[in-house]
């Protein structure tokens, strides 16, 4: 009776470990959220299909390669690398067909490097859009796993540099404020 009873006892802490474990194992999200420990002032993004675009902050303006950038797309990509949140793990492979599959290979991918002062604050090699465009895949910081982020990171940041700068500003032409001179003449 005395074994029965050590070989029960036994039994229910095995199980009560087991129930533990899963406990501790359910309350871990798999989704997590990357985000940038200050305010960016440079962002280079670089792809095989557009080549390279530096964009850099002086002041509260931002250039495209040393011309004026439009500031709600700015406001678009600043956003978009502030805070990444990622789904979960996809692949922890760095075999080419997987990369091709995901579309983080080199003749795909779109890498984002966003600085601070010259120091390199966070690196995103941006991979093609999910079945659900919404989602993109991305890898972080040089990491191998391939992670699967909310948003279409890939369709915002595959742009050419000229559709980053902002129009030029037209002037009003003289005639329109001519008339208004010649009205307070007249009247006085």
């Amino acid at each position: 009776m005395k074994t029965r009873k050590i070989v029960l006892l036994a039994g229910i802490a095995a199980l009560l470990c087991v129930y533990i474990l899963q406990v501790i194992g359910a309350h871990r999200s798999p989704v997590k959220e990357f985000t940038l420990s200050a305010e960016p002032d440079a962002i280079t993004i670089e792809s095989a299909s557009n080549g390279a675009i530096q964009l850099n902050k002086i002041g509260e303006k931002w250039l495209v390669n040393n011309q004026l950038a439009e500031e709600n797309q700015m406001y678009m990509l600043t956003n978009a690398v502030k805070n990444v949140k990622t789904l979960g793990v996809i692949s922890r492979s760095n075999a080419e067909a997987d990369l091709q599959r995901y579309g983080l290979d080199d003749m795909t991918k779109i890498t984002v490097t966003i600085a601070k002062e010259g120091k390199t604050l966070r690196t995103l090699v941006i991979g093609k859009s999910a079945t659900n465009a919404d989602q993109t895949y991305l890898r972080v910081d040089g990491g191998s796993e391939t992670l699967i982020a909310s948003g279409d990171l890939h369709g915002q940041f595959n742009v050419k540099a000229e559709d980053l700068v902002a129009p030029p500003e037209e002037e009003k032409p003289a005639e329109e404020s001519a008339p208004a001179a010649e009205d307070v003449s007249t009247q006085a």
